[in-house]
């Protein structure tokens, strides 16, 4: 596309030089930057159009592409300058070198994006001064930190769950500075809880938004390589997770999943009084598993109580028992959690169930990149009659780990489906892992995009068939 660019601005330099030359015409080459910031519009539209989601024109968006539009302004004057230090027959040829714009939209987007740096860290400290503010003014506000490599959201929203209407969490998936600092700025009157899920990519990022929170009850969903191409290091991503529990109060309250080991390591080490770690003070038994919910019994030291989950998938009933535990721990009754179980309802693109209303059901996972989530997805998979299918695109930002996980999730795969659709540039390597386990090559389908793989999904869908989309497909299905 930028090669096209240049190839019309040499053209359009050429015509306008020659209508220069010819009629004298100096606003030719206003016109000219005029038709640059037209073609340089229809470049980033392309582009956009290429991304699931369009841009939207946020504050912050609008900075951007003022500073984008200036950069390019003082480069256009440049490179006229320069132009007019050529000289043909005695002639300036000073807007001959514009052809090459488009070849720095680029290098100019990284400029805007340094010069707009210091005004977005001065609005981002008013916006977190702000949010840490109307915290303060919550008297006997109880905020619960949650963060892991998975289950946060699932956690978060289980919690608010129980809690009911005198909860309030960080909506969908607002885990950064800026969308905490938003979620807490539009937090409502009367709230007592606040459940916030706090993601991280590098070290320090939770002790930043513990920062800004301020945690009492601090929950850590379980340790996996995600973003370890960020993070290098597992050790960093414990680390990194540890930064919330070092961030409670002594008088704050630490759960750990029992049923991930390394958050039973993080356990061992915690120096909060107030600590537990599912498994050992919250358990499940006599579960059963069905392809619409679970059934099971909540456990604790004292007493158990039936759950009804309607959310599928033994994980979440893992991240269940962790949400049980910090209502718990707040002083709820095993009771009212068994009661109120029922009001839990699925996570947008995390195993949600689909009825398509042909007699074909989909599992739409498109929302989980971790190894321990496609995992579960395959299981529940698994208890559904009929073909079996699975669309994945396999796991990004994994590092030195990057076939050995792809490969595994092949091996998964195989032991579960019929048929095999596998998007994008980790499918060679999911299909190494369905190689070794002796999948039919007949029914494995490769293609570059989910746009693709729904074309096949009309060719080769049939009722009675359970389709399940995996591995961060957040497009619509």
């Amino acid at each position: 596309m930028l090669v096209c660019l240049s190839l019309a601005f040499l053209l359009l330099t050429a015509a306008c030089y020659a209508i220069t030359v010819f009629y004298g015409a100096e606003y030719v080459k206003w016109i000219l930057l005029g038709l640059f910031s037209l073609l340089s519009a229809l470049f980033i539209l392309c582009t956009w159009k290429k991304s699931p989601t369009l841009l939207k024109f946020t504050p912050r968006a609008v900075r951007l592409l003022c500073a984008l539009t200036v950069v390019h302004f003082l480069i256009s004057r440049l490179l006229i300058f320069l132009g007019g230090l050529i000289q043909v027959s005695g002639e300036g040829l000073d807007f001959s070198l514009l052809f090459i714009l488009p070849v720095l939209v680029l290098p100019a987007a990284a400029v805007a994006l340094i010069s707009v740096k210091p005004v977005e860290s001065a609005v981002a400290r008013h916006f977190i001064s702000k949010a840490k503010k109307k915290l303060d003014e919550r008297q006997g506000l109880i905020r619960i930190g949650i963060t892991g490599s998975y289950g946060k959201t699932s956690v978060k929203n289980m919690i608010a769950a129980l809690l009911g209407e005198s909860a309030y969490a960080t909506p969908a998936s607002f885990n950064t500075p800026m969308g905490i600092c938003r979620a807490v700025n539009d937090m409502p009157e009367g709230v007592r809880y606040f459940v916030c899920e706090m993601g991280a990519r590098r070290p320090g990022d939770i002790a930043e938004l513990c920062g800004i929170v301020r945690p009492r009850v601090g929950v850590i969903t379980g340790i996996a390589p995600q973003h370890i191409q960020t993070f290098g290091t597992i050790d960093n991503i414990v680390a990194t997770k540890g930064e919330l529990i070092e961030n409670l109060p002594c008088n704050g309250i630490a759960v750990f999943n029992g049923y991930d080991e390394k958050a039973a390591e993080m356990y061992i080490s915690c120096p909060i009084r107030r600590r537990y770690l599912t498994k050992r003070s919250v358990h499940y038994e006599n579960i059963r598993l069905t392809p619409r919910g679970s059934v099971f019994d909540l456990v604790t030291r004292e007493e158990r109580a039936e759950c009804r989950l309607l959310l599928i998938g033994r994980h979440n009933i893992e991240n269940f028992c962790l949400a049980a535990q910090v209502c718990l721990a707040l002083g709820m009754t095993l009771e009212d959690v068994a009661e109120r179980c029922e009001n839990i309802r699925p996570v947008p693109h995390r195993l949600e169930i689909i009825d398509t209303g042909r007699g074909i059901t989909v599992i739409d996972d498109g929302y989980n990149s971790n190894v321990r989530g496609a995992k579960a997805a395959l299981e529940a998979l698994s208890l559904f009659d009929g073909r079996k299918i699975v669309a994945a695109q396999g796991f990004t930002e994994t590092g030195s780990k990057d076939e050995e996980l792809n490969t595994r999730l092949g091996e998964q795969i195989a032991e579960v489906a019929d048929i095999a659709i596998l998007i994008g540039v980790k499918a060679k390597l999911i299909e190494q892992g369905l190689a070794l386990h002796y999948f039919p090559r007949e029914n494995i389908y490769i293609v570059s995009s989910l746009s693709e793989a729904q074309k096949l999904f009309g060719k080769i869908l049939r009722a009675g068939d359970a389709l399940l989309i995996e591995n961060d497909l957040p497009e619509n299905v």
